[in-house]
């Protein structure tokens, strides 16, 4: 185990550049967190590293790097929330991912935001919303990974398209089309009920 980084000695060189660049390609879905703190106010960033983690307790794992203002403030039990922007959102995911010149509290001035129940801002008309509490904080390497206890999930145009990230850039996949179209890349449902 490295002292420094408390991962296991690496197996092999890899390229730093030609990671990155392969990373770039794998397209990410856009989630924005968000929270407060009593001395700093809101605080938030886009982040394309959060997935579900369990059901049984509902808990999701949210990805943050070290240097962020989200991972300097970030601390056990507090109320933070993954919002899941919809397509017209990506102005929002767009100020949030430091796109802008908006830093702190002036990234809320994007988007319309209201108080979750446990006290962290919630983005209005997201497609998704989890308010979440943080059960655990996991420093590894250059990120802090965040197990978020998911207390309450909001949905409100959950039906819209989720916006991904990949190449630098933001991108939609039309996902709503009616189920008797013929989807490019999209299994027919047909063979697997066969």
């Amino acid at each position: 185990m490295d002292v420094a980084t408390g991962l296991p000695p690496a197996h092999g060189t890899v390229d730093p550049r030609g990671f990155k660049q392969g990373m770039r390609a794998m397209a990410g879905a856009v989630a924005i967190l968000a929270a407060e703190d009593t001395e700093h106010g809101c605080f938030g960033l886009t982040a394309t590293a959060v997935c579900s983690f369990s059901a049984e307790p509902p808990s999701l794992l949210a990805c943050v790097h070290k240097n962020s203002t989200f991972a300097s403030l970030t601390r056990q039990d507090m109320a933070f929330s993954v919002n899941l922007p919809a397509p017209d959102q990506e102005n929002v995911a767009r100020v949030f991912g430091g796109m802008t010149t908006a830093k702190g509290v002036a990234r809320f001035s994007a988007g319309s935001w209201v108080r979750g129940e446990a006290g962290a801002p919630l983005l209005v008309g997201a497609r998704a919303v989890f308010e979440c509490q943080v059960g655990e904080i996991i420093a590894r390497a250059s990120h802090l990974i965040l197990i978020g206890l998911v207390t309450k999930v909001t949905l409100d145009r959950v039906e819209r398209e989720p916006i991904f990230y990949a190449h630098g850039r933001f991108i939609t996949v039309n996902a709503s089309a009616p189920e008797s179209e013929s989807i490019p890349g999209k299994l027919d449902a047909q063979v697997l009920q066969r």
